[in-house]
C-alpha cells in the first residue's frame, strides 16, 4: 500500500474572481491522499494564492519527496515533516490530509478530532459571508443580492485602486442592503500610510466592520500599521502579515491589530492554525478565518478548523465553492447563511477527479 498520492488539478471558474491583484478563470492547486494501514484516508490541499502560477507536476512531486520514507503511522509523523523544512502551504496539505486520515481511523469528524478532550465540542455549522469582487455597480448588486439569497448577512467587498469608485460601489451596496455587516478588502491597492487614513475615513460613514490589509503590507513598518490601527476610523485587520506566532506577537506588542485574519494553508496545517487562535483568543483579539479559494477538498478542512474559534464564530470566508464550474466534491450549501459540516468520520468527503 501507498501511503501518499499527489494529483494536481486545474479546473475552470464559471465566476471570473475579481481582486486588485487580477482576474482568474481557473484555479490550480494539489490534492494529498493520506491512507492508512486500517484504510482510512484523508485528504488535504495545496492551495497558494489565485495569482500564484504554479507547475503542478512539479510541486506535486517536490510534496511526495517531502513525504517520501515517512510512516503515517507514526506519532512523531509531522515532526518528521517539519525537519524537511517544506513551505506552510505544502506542510498544510501534508498534516490536513494526516489529521483527516487518523480521525476517519478514530471514527471522528476532523473538528471532533481535532478537539479532543481539552476544548468543548464543535458546532457542525459554521456561518459563511458572502465576497463582493465585481466591479460594475450593477454587477456588485446583483452578486450580492445572489448571497442574500442564500442567506448571508455578511459581505466581505474587494476594494481596488480606483478608491473614488470604490467609494460609489459600497455607497450604493449601503443603499441596497441597509442592515447588512460590511467587511473591506483592498488587497494591499492602497499604498501609502496617508492613503489609508484617508480612505478609512471616507468610507468609515457606511458603517464598516473592518478593513482588511488598509496599507500595503509588503512595504510599510510596522509602525505604519501602528498608526492606521490607532486612527480610529475603522477597526484595522490584518491577513497577509498573520502568517506566524511572531508575527502576531509583534502586531500585538506594537497595538496594531484589531482582528486578525487566518488561513489554514498560510498557516501551515490544522495544528498551527489552533495554536494561532489560541493566542489570538488569549490577546483578545478577535480572529477571522477566510480560504483562498480552495476547491472542496480545502474548504471543507478550513470549515472544520473554523468551527473550533470561540463561540459565536464570525462569518467566515468560505463562500466561494459557486465560482467552480466543476469542483472536485459537492460542498454543503448554504443554507440561511450557514454551511453545515458532514456529520461522517474524517474529512467528510472524498475527490472525484475525472
Amino acid at each position: 500500500m501507498i501511503p501518499f498520492e499527489a494529483t494536481p488539478y486545474d479546473l475552470p471558474l464559471k465566476v471570473v474572481y475579481r481582486w486588485a491583484k487580477g482576474e482568474h478563470t481557473s484555479r490550480a492547486g494539489i490534492i494529498l491522499r493520506c491512507r492508512l494501514k486500517d484504510g482510512a484516508e484523508g485528504w488535504g490541499e495545496v492551495a497558494f494564492g489565485p495569482h500564484v502560477e504554479i507547475d503542478g507536476a512539479r510541486m506535486a512531486h517536490e510534496l511526495m519527496e517531502i513525504v517520501r520514507g515517512l510512516d503515517p503511522e507514526s506519532g512523531d509523523f509531522l515532526d518528521r515533516v517539519d525537519s524537511r523544512e517544506p513551505h506552510n502551504r505544502i506542510r498544510s496539505a501534508i498534516a490536513t490530509a494526516w489529521f483527516s486520515a487518523r480521525a476517519a481511523s478514530a471514527g471522528q469528524p476532523l473538528n471532533c478530532y481535532l478537539a479532543g478532550a481539552s476544548r468543548d465540542i464543535p458546532p457542525m455549522q459554521v456561518p459563511v459571508n458572502g465576497l463582493v469582487g465585481e466591479r460594475d455597480v450593477a454587477a456588485a448588486i446583483a452578486q450580492a443580492a445572489g448571497y442574500a439569497r442564500q442567506g448571508m448577512t455578511t459581505l466581505k467587498i474587494k476594494c481596488f485602486a480606483d478608491v473614488a469608485h470604490d467609494l460609489e460601489r459600497v455607497r450604493a451596496l449601503r443603499e441596497a442592503f441597509p442592515d447588512f455587516t460590511f467587511r473591506l478588502d483592498p488587497n494591499d491597492a492602497w499604498k501609502t500610510l496617508d492613503d489609508a487614513l484617508r480612505n478609512m475615513e471616507s468610507f468609515a460613514p457606511f458603517g464598516i466592520d473592518y478593513v482588511e490589509d488598509p496599507i500595503d503590507t509588503g512595504t510599510v513598518s510596522i509602525g505604519d500599521m501602528a498608526e492606521v490601527c490607532r486612527s480610529g476610523a475603522i477597526l484595522t485587520a490584518w491577513d497577509n502579515p498573520v502568517e506566524t506566532l511572531e508575527n502576531m506577537r509583534r502586531l500585538v506588542e506594537a497595538g496594531a491589530v484589531n482582528v486578525f485574519i487566518f488561513k489554514m494553508p498560510r498557516a501551515g496545517g490544522p495544528d498551527r492554525f489552533l495554536e494561532m487562535a489560541d493566542f489570538a483568543a488569549a490577546s483578545g483579539i478577535r480572529c477571522v478565518n477566510t480560504g483562498p479559494l480552495e476547491t472542496a477538498i480545502g474548504t471543507l478542512a478550513g470549515l472544520h478548523v473554523t468551527s473550533l474559534l470561540p463561540q459565536p464564530i464570525s462569518h467566515a470566508g468560505f463562500s466561494l465553492s459557486g465560482h467552480y464550474a466543476r469542483d472536485l466534491a459537492v460542498v454543503p450549501p448554504v443554507v440561511c447563511g450557514i454551511r453545515s459540516l458532514p456529520d461522517i468520520p474524517g474529512l467528510g468527503i472524498a475527490p472525484h477527479f475525472a
